[in-house]
């Protein structure tokens, strides 16, 4: 089966809109897909169980990085419950965001999902007065951020959790950082500080796509 063939599927995908997982989704099904975010990989998948979505994109590989162990495991203790029905490769660009009135000489703390600090592990060894900071998500690391300015979103985090930010916060505002894409910033009202902070120009990842197989519910 080709996921293309599927008129307006629903489609999950770990993290909030901006995340590159809905990347993923746009590059798949041209935009004609409604994205699912889920906290956690492991919640995208259970969505594919319930029958809420169609498919679920799932990260495997990263040119930088090798492979993304945490999915690929949990995609084999899925193995037999899933089908794969196509794979695709996605220019990953990140970018170093913060709120307006930042600057790169201001920012001392950054946080990003694991995945993506991982990919821009340059950016903290040559500038060693930033701290990486672990968020759930690389979007929802920038909405989170944007909570702090004048005109961001006021809402609790989504995953339920308290910000990343939560042990610097009587830092000034200015001092933190998010890595994410440009579409993140775009979308949370943050400026690009620098683009293109991974340590691969040509960074991508490898995502497959994934649906239950014909009659499987968990």
């Amino acid at each position: 089966m080709d996921a293309r063939v599927t008129t307006a599927p629903r489609v999950a995908y770990q993290g909030e809109p901006g995340a590159f997982g809905e990347m993923a989704i746009v590059h798949e099904w041209g935009g004609v897909a409604a994205a699912v975010g889920a906290p956690t990989f492991a919640e995208a998948l259970a969505l594919v169980g319930r029958g809420r979505v169609d498919f679920a994109v799932m990260p495997i590989w990263n040119s930088t990085i090798g492979d993304i162990h945490d999915t690929q495991v949990l995609l084999g203790h899925h193995a037999p419950r899933l089908e794969t029905v196509s794979e695709l490769a996605v220019p990953i660009v990140h970018c170093l965001l913060a709120l307006p009135g930042a600057s790169f000489a201001t920012v001392r703390y950054v946080g990003s999902h694991p995945t993506a600090l991982a990919q821009c592990k340059r950016l903290f060894t040559t500038r060693r007065g930033l701290r990486p900071c672990i968020a759930y998500d690389t979007a929802g690391a920038a909405r989170e951020l944007a909570t702090l300015g004048v005109d961001g979103p006021t809402d609790r985090p989504r995953n339920g959790a308290s910000p990343w930010f939560e042990p610097y916060r009587s830092s000034e505002p200015t001092a933190l950082g998010v890595i994410a894409s440009a579409a993140a910033a775009r979308l949370y009202r943050l400026i690009v500080l620098t683009e293109g902070v991974q340590d691969q120009h040509d960074n991508y990842t490898r995502f497959v796509v994934v649906k239950a197989r014909d009659g499987v519910r968990w």
